[in-house]
């Protein structure tokens, strides 16, 4: 019989291709993992992985009994969420990540909304990426995840994950208070010349403006960089730039920044609630969700 905490070793490996990730991942030491793996890979009596270098690489029987661990843990989550919901009462904690850009617009409303309605339970935020918070909801390290998804871009690879489509976030140009454009959507090549401001280059925003310009026939000249919206907003405030930010990072103060959609909306995102297959039911994950998703659908976008 398969140990319960050996596969879930696996499950890592199978996610992060490293024994010093899934150490990491699991707090332990490498050696143990590998003990761990070796031990499970004895009980399996095939090989479950290979060494390809650094990287350990999964066999077919491996990618089996990763399926089956799949299975399992889903059968477990929802005999948790079960028992829960027979429990009949709305508890916490829950542990909910978000982007920093929709844990400042959407999440306190629907915190508080949840709150209100069910004050035993609590929640807990912590600030991630999308890609982080992925792999923290397969890690167990969170419950729900606020994440996103450039249409620009490569997909995440959300694999085992639950996603509910909350809204389409398009982004907006900024231009400094003096501009004085013509009404409506501005072309994305008229701004070829202009001095931009953006989040740094090893990230998803920085590389959907580079994606849309590079279509729009330009790459963009790019003095300052910052992945603080504040920040950004508050140089294009100053008159230093032009920026591309998305909708949820404006705030009722930055009226007097002059703001313009593009044609065709160039750069969009997604934003999902992500889940675990099998917590549908667990009645404060179901609260929350809930929560989460008719505070979005209160944002026009």
């Amino acid at each position: 019989m398969f140990e319960t905490r050996r596969l879930r070793l696996l499950l890592e490996l199978a996610q992060r291709g490293t024994v010093t990730a899934v150490a990491d991942a699991a707090a332990m030491t490498p050696s143990a993992v590998s003990q761990q793996l070796a031990q499970l890979q004895r009980e399996a009596g095939v090989a479950l992985y290979v060494r390809e270098g650094r990287l350990l690489r999964i066999t077919d029987a491996g990618w089996l009994l990763v399926r089956h661990t799949e299975r399992l843990l889903t059968g477990l989550e929802e005999a948790h969420s079960e028992l829960a919901e027979l429990a009949g009462s709305v508890t916490g904690p829950v542990r909910l990540s978000a982007f920093p850009t929709v844990a400042r617009a959407l999440v306190p409303d629907a915190v508080a909304r949840c709150r209100r309605a069910h004050p035993r339970l609590r929640i807990v935020l912590d600030e991630r990426e999308a890609p982080e918070s992925l792999a923290a909801l397969r890690g167990h390290d969170t419950d729900l995840a606020l994440v996103y998804a450039y249409e620009l871009l490569p997909p995440h690879d959300t694999r085992g994950i639950a996603l509910t489509r909350l809204l389409t976030e398009a982004f907006v140009v900024l231009l400094p208070p003096d501009r004085d454009p013509p009404e409506g959507a501005l072309a994305l090549d008229s701004l070829a010349d202009e001095t931009w401001i953006s989040a740094y280059g090893d990230t998803a925003g920085r590389a959907a403006l580079d994606r849309a310009c590079a279509q729009a026939g330009f790459t963009p000249r790019v003095d300052y960089a910052s992945n603080d919206y504040t920040v950004i907003i508050a140089l294009v405030r100053a008159g230093l730039g032009v920026a591309l930010v998305p909708r949820l990072a404006l705030e009722p103060g930055d009226s007097d920044i002059v703001v313009r959609p593009l044609e065709g909306d160039p750069v969009t995102r997604v934003i999902s609630l992500a889940a675990r297959p099998g917590t549908g039911r667990h009645p404060a994950l179901r609260a929350l969700s809930a929560d989460l998703v008719a505070t979005a659908r209160e944002w026009r976008v």
